[in-house]
């Protein structure tokens, strides 16, 4: 869910939290509110608040019944063949990747993302590494172990191998 969608969210809870709010509040007796309602209705104004703020209400409710049963893209490459097509979804990729990552020397953990960019896949690694890794000797193994790996074994080429050191271990190698 995107940036706009979670705070419109909030606002949508929060507004129909508040109206719920009041609804209980008369159910128990409290006649203000349900006064107040009925004198703004009396009046132009009130009439048209209401009719402003329903209505956004409600197009907003349609916009999170869209998004609810919209159906989330599927993320796979697919290589047709004879014998019809295969499919690989980017999460195996990630796993592959993740593998072969965290096999290289001196890697202590690795974060994997996986993306499908224009001229093939884009891949992003954050790395924990050893304290007498050389990090630019790791960075190109890591790059040419990622490329050459997801070419041989998925058959798709790697356009891009971003490696970005987030920490390093007060272990050494391994």
């Amino acid at each position: 869910m995107r940036l706009a969608d979670r705070v419109v969210l909030t606002i949508y809870a929060v507004s129909l939290s508040i109206i719920s709010l009041l609804f209980l509040m008369v159910s128990f007796g409290w006649d203000k509110p349900l006064t107040a309602f009925v004198e703004g209705l009396g009046t132009p104004t009130g009439r048209t608040v209401l009719g402003v703020v329903s209505g956004f209400l409600f197009l907003i409710g349609l916009r999170f019944v869209y998004v609810g049963i919209q159906k989330a893209p599927v993320h796979a490459l697919v290589h047709d063949t004879e014998m019809g097509q295969v499919r690989i979804s980017l999460v195996a990729v990630k796993n592959l990747v993740t593998r072969v990552a965290s096999r290289i020397p001196g890697v202590r953990s690795v974060r994997t993302a996986v993306t499908a960019g224009e001229l093939g896949l884009r891949v992003s690694l954050e790395l924990k590494v050893a304290v007498d890794a050389n990090l630019p000797e790791l960075a190109d193994k890591l790059q040419k172990a990622v490329s050459s790996y997801v070419r041989d074994i998925v058959g798709v080429s790697v356009e891009l191998v971003s490696v970005s050191v987030a920490d390093i271990a007060l272990e050494g190698r391994r």
